[in-house]
């Protein structure tokens, strides 16, 4: 799906240290850059999708793809991904949401979140070795993916209906290949 939007290229995230980082730096230096935005940090089909998604970056880096996630909050979670599951990309925050609302996802799921379907996508996860992480305010938040061109311009998006709505990571890595 194309959305119009473009992320303004100032946005100022965080790492999880806390210090500032621009959008624009994330994005320098690749053709496109796929974006996982985690409901949460803490999120099991979240954390799940984050270290697929990180095994895959070197493999995208050589096609000049780029790879980051952007979670709401809690980067004693985001340090917990890069300490203990070894995810490299960088995990940034946006406790405003502000790249959410750049894209268009930045609706809460409401009643959404009680659909059977994201407890079976939780199961899974669990059944794949991963453990919840505390729950934070961000938990309404959709899952999505964005593929951004170095401009901040969204090329591709995916907003989850529900948790643990991700598109197979596959697809995403094709969309990829073939926009750049």
């Amino acid at each position: 799906m194309t959305a119009p939007a473009t992320v303004p290229s100032d946005l100022t995230l965080a790492d999880p240290e806390g210090r500032p980082v621009r959008l624009a730096k994330v994005l320098a230096g690749n053709r496109l850059t796929v974006v996982q935005l985690a409901r949460y940090f803490g999120c099991l089909p979240c954390q799940e999708w984050c270290v697929d998604l990180d095994r895959q970056a070197p493999d995208l880096a050589a096609s000049g793809i780029g790879a980051a996630i952007v979670g709401g909050s809690a980067d004693y979670q985001a340090q917990w991904l890069r300490d203990e599951k070894g995810v490299s990309i960088p995990l940034l925050l946006d406790p405003d949401h502000l790249l959410r609302e750049a894209v268009g996802a930045a609706r809460p799921l409401g009643l959404r979140l009680l659909n059977p379907r994201g407890a079976a996508a939780y199961a899974g996860s669990l059944r794949h070795g991963y453990r919840p992480q505390a729950i934070t305010r961000d938990t309404v938040r959709s899952p999505g993916v964005v593929i951004l061109g170095p401009d901040g311009s969204v090329r591709w998006q995916h907003v989850g209906k529900r948790i643990g709505d991700y598109p197979p990571l596959a697809d995403v890595l094709d969309a990829a290949r073939r926009l750049a």
